[in-house]
């Protein structure tokens, strides 16, 4: 995909929250994972997707904290070639 973008600056984040604290969604009604499991997914995530930029693990934070380390760290840690 990012081979795909070709304005430069880019900048990669990828947010990667434990399983176990994106299991809260399922208790809000959503359906937005069809069906694959949270597991299936985060291993696909962890073990196939190359890594590049600036990987988050957001599991304790709030939205604002996310945002937050995004605005501090993305050009430092998120720029890709």
């Amino acid at each position: 995909m990012t081979t795909a973008i070709g304005s430069r600056p880019l900048l990669a984040v990828v947010l990667s929250p434990s399983p176990d604290s994106i299991a809260r969604e399922e208790g809000r009604g959503k359906a937005a994972y069809g069906r694959f499991t949270i597991g299936l997914l985060d291993g696909v995530l962890r073990r196939e997707t190359t890594r590049l930029g600036l990987w988050l693990d957001t599991s304790a934070q709030a939205p604002a904290e996310t945002a937050e380390e995004i605005l501090t760290r993305a050009w430092t840690k998120g720029a890709t070639p």
